[in-house]
């Protein structure tokens, strides 16, 4: 079998820019009520450059799940541009891109919700290139290998989700992510459910895909501490704007803004 990052390849010269992105949910309350809205982006801005871990950190109805959604096509926004490796995938006067040809994997919280519990695991992972149209036998090798790179065993295509550990259904879904080749992997809160140890295991697996595969991931938290770790720059949201951005050290050892200043406060430390 050749080695598994010959074939699962990512561009490493793609830099994602969004600019002013917006997103407002209008919600009903019924026949007499004043319909609500809620302003879940407004105006978000940033860059990613190639090979980059970049951390999107705040508390919870902060936006930051909205923006991974927007993102990767599974929300509309209102207005605002996206553009990756200088192909526009949504602005102004244009029809977006569809999810599916935008080069961008998402990868979710919970692991075991994530995949069907009656296919195999392999059917799971392959089931992207299946609809593309790839052949059966290609499909089989590209599993394997995309399964050896994110440290599983390719005999574990025939098994079933609930065989695996809660750790490992994550490492499928991120292979599942990675099979497809994505230019950019957003991963929302993807290790918030799992216990620390393996926690630990998962964020040294995505620095190892950084190094060897020159993944770019846009990883979602709301832990201090993953972030950093984990991030070269980071990206603080509150109330569905981007209070702050920098270089993640310099972020949390000298914050400006006065709510990043709080959320690192409020981490407990020895």
């Amino acid at each position: 079998m050749p080695e598994a990052n010959r074939m699962i390849q990512t561009s490493q010269t793609a830099t994602m820019s969004a600019r002013d992105v917006c997103k407002t949910f209008h919600r009903s309350n019924g026949w007499f009520a004043k319909p609500s809205e809620t302003r879940a982006l407004q105006g978000v801005s940033f860059d990613v450059e190639p090979k980059e871990i970049f951390g999107i950190v705040g508390e919870s109805g902060c936006g930051k799940s909205t923006l991974a959604r927007v993102l990767v096509g599974l929300e509309n926004q209102d207005s605002g541009s996206l553009s990756l490796g200088g192909r526009k995938l949504f602005g102004p006067g244009m029809a977006d891109v569809p999810p599916v040809k935008r080069g961008i994997q998402m990868v979710f919280q919970d692991p075991y919700a994530s995949l069907n519990p009656r296919m195999q695991v392999g059917e799971a992972i392959a089931e992207g290139l299946a609809i593309s149209g790839m052949a059966r036998s290609e499909r089989e090798d590209r599993v394997a290998e995309t399964l050896s790179l994110v440290g599983l065993s390719p005999d574990a295509a025939q098994k079933h989700p609930f065989q695996f550990s809660g750790g490992q259904r994550q490492r499928i879904c991120i292979a599942r992510a990675l099979v497809m080749e994505p230019e950019f992997l957003v991963a929302d809160e993807a290790v918030s459910a799992l216990d620390i140890s393996v926690q630990m295991q998962i964020l040294n697996m995505l620095l190892d895909l950084r190094d060897r595969i020159g993944l770019s991931i846009i990883f979602i938290t709301h832990d201090i501490s993953v972030v950093e770790y984990l991030c070269d720059t980071v990206m603080v949201m509150y109330g569905g704007k981007a209070v702050e951005r920098g270089k993640t050290a310099d972020v949390l050892d000298n914050p400006q803004d006065s709510y990043t200043q709080t959320l690192i406060s409020s981490v407990p430390r020895l």
